[in-house]
């Protein structure tokens, strides 16, 4: 289908541009690189165990519910499913094992994305963005971090 490849290289650059500003979150509220570094792997396996496809919404703990709508892993993988699965017929000839997508909706139904637009994705990954900066600001001016000045 014309345009995927445009949509892919517009997705890919949103979701560049959504990690970015999360990791500048995390710089801005950590007293020092070290600690941001310590902070970035724990935070990116809670996106990744709460995505909605290792542990379904449904049996998240309460408290944790809302990990999944900020989640960088979610928002970026369903954005480049529907993408590539918008639209398409598969092949349903010859022998196969177990259950066969006949479609591009099957398959997205399987993952839980059906009834998902594209737009939502951009729309959570544009709201991730400026929520990111927003408290990026905030945490810079409100450690108000110092910098050593350079001399000439």
């Amino acid at each position: 289908q014309p345009g995927k490849f445009k949509t892919f290289l517009g997705l890919t650059s949103l979701h560049s541009i959504a990690s970015e500003a999360f990791g500048l979150l995390i710089g801005s509220i950590s007293p020092s690189s070290d600690v941001a570094l310590a902070l970035f792997p724990p935070i990116i396996v809670l996106n990744i165990i709460f995505d909605g496809k290792n542990i379904s919404e449904e049996n998240t703990p309460a408290m944790l519910r809302w990990v999944n709508q900020i989640g960088l892993i979610k928002w970026g993988f369903s954005g480049l499913a529907l993408n590539e699965f918008d639209g398409l017929e598969f092949s349903t000839k010859g022998p196969r094992r177990g259950p066969v997508a006949k479609t591009g909706e099957e398959a997205l139904a399987r993952f839980g994305l059906d009834g998902m637009k594209i737009s939502d994705v951009i729309g959570a990954q544009t709201k991730l963005v400026a929520g990111c900066w927003l408290l990026s600001f905030l945490g810079l001016a409100l450690t108000r971090q110092r910098y050593e000045v350079m001399h000439s």
